[in-house]
Formats: structure tokens, C-alpha cells, sequence
């Protein structure tokens, strides 16, 4: 399977304090626009700043898009592509990705997943790297991994990956001209100890809240 995929989540913590309890000589604080996403285009975050955080958070997201079992669903992926590229890029990168996305749909994760059995599809970003930016146009090198699994006849596995997008600004955001996906580096496990608490993994990655760090 050749996408890669990872997600950097903004988080912001925020205190709202009337006017009737602040000291007299008290001014406002300029608040600083908010990196993205702001809105949400058939299923992918989009809406990111024309910053250096909002590039590496749109890539990000985007990344993370493809690595959702809605793109097993038929037109699904065209949808997204269309979304997150550039009219140039889009037809490559749909071509790139279609016979993968095939594959695991005609798998046994994706006759499971019909048969509404639970699954795991996501990406989780592990460090990322702002390899150079311009208001026009930026490149973002992501690691992270991929996982997959079910509760029925697909181990949940990690596939860990390098991505490289390049990213271009157009239309009011940052759209994808290029990207370009490798499997590794694989970190070793030091142990083969079992699940904590006794929860599975796929258990536990639907009943816990994936959240990260804003770069």
C-alpha cells in the first residue's frame, strides 16, 4: 500500500475575561488567526493560514485524509484528491493512489469492514521537518506511521513511512503539487509485552482521542 500518511492537530487553549472584571488600565491582547483547518470539504480539513504553521499543519492534514476507511467507498478518493491538489497534480495523484486504495477495498479489511466489522484506518505523525517556505509555496517532510487492523481477521499492523509535499498557495489555501511517499524508517520493538489493561489495540483506538502539538 503506497500511502503514507500523518496528521499534525492544532491545539489551543483560551481564556475569555469580561470587560466588568478586567483592571482599568487593562487593554485587549490581539489574537492571532487560527492556523486551520476553519471549515471541512467532503470530509478533509481545509482552510489553513498562508503561514509556516498552517502549511505544515495543512499538509498534515491532508495526509491524514487518505488514511480513512471512507476512501474504500466508490468515487471517495477522486473526491478528496480533487480537494487537496492542484488541477495539475490531481490526475497524478489520483492515478498514483487508485491502485492501492483498490486493493484494500477487494481485501479481507475491506469485505470486514462492509460486513461492519470494527476497524482501525489512520495515520499518527511521530516529528516533521519545514524543509523550506514562501507565502507561494512550501515543502513539508513528514514520519509517521500507518495503522490497519480489525477485530476479526486482520492483525492490527503499523506501516511506517517518510512523506515529502509540496505544497502551493492557490485559491485561498494550500493545495498539493507534488508528493512523494516511502516505507520506512521502521523503528525496532524493544519488547513483546502484551496490551495494557487488557485492551486490544483497535479497542483502544476507537475509545481514546488521538490528539498532537501544533508545530
Amino acid at each position: 500500500m503506497k500511502i503514507i500518511v500523518a496528521v499534525l492537530v492544532a491545539v489551543v487553549l483560551g481564556l475569555l475575561v469580561g470587560r466588568a472584571s478586567a483592571p482599568p488600565s487593562s487593554s485587549p491582547k490581539a489574537v492571532s488567526p487560527s492556523p486551520g483547518p476553519t471549515r471541512e470539504s467532503v470530509g478533509v480539513g481545509v482552510g489553513f493560514a498562508r503561514t509556516r504553521q498552517g502549511a505544515v499543519l495543512a499538509a498534515g492534514s491532508y495526509q491524514q485524509a487518505f488514511a480513512d476507511t471512507a476512501i474504500l467507498r466508490g468515487g471517495e478518493l477522486q473526491r478528496r484528491v480533487e480537494v487537496v491538489a492542484t488541477p495539475a497534480f490531481a490526475p497524478t495523484m489520483l492515478k498514483a493512489n487508485e491502485p492501492g486504495t483498490a486493493r484494500l477495498a477487494s481485501s479481507g479489511f475491506g469485505d470486514d469492514l462492509r460486513a461492519g466489522v470494527k476497524s482501525a484506518f489512520f495515520g499518527v505523525p511521530v516529528s516533521y521537518r519545514l524543509i523550506s517556505f514562501t507565502p507561494r509555496r512550501a515543502v513539508v517532510q513528514i514520519w509517521g506511521f500507518t495503522l490497519l487492523g480489525n477485530v476479526s481477521s486482520v492483525e492490527p499492523t503499523a506501516f511506517f513511512g517518510l512523506a515529502r509535499t509540496v505544497l502551493v498557495w492557490m485559491d485561498g489555501d494550500w493545495k498539493i503539487a507534488d508528493t512523494r511517499a516511502s516505507f520506512g524508517p521502521t523503528p525496532r520493538l524493544a519488547s513483546s509485552r502484551p496490551g495494557a489493561e487488557g485492551l486490544s489495540l483497535v479497542e483502544l483506538t476507537r475509545e481514546l482521542h488521538r490528539y498532537g502539538v501544533a508545530p
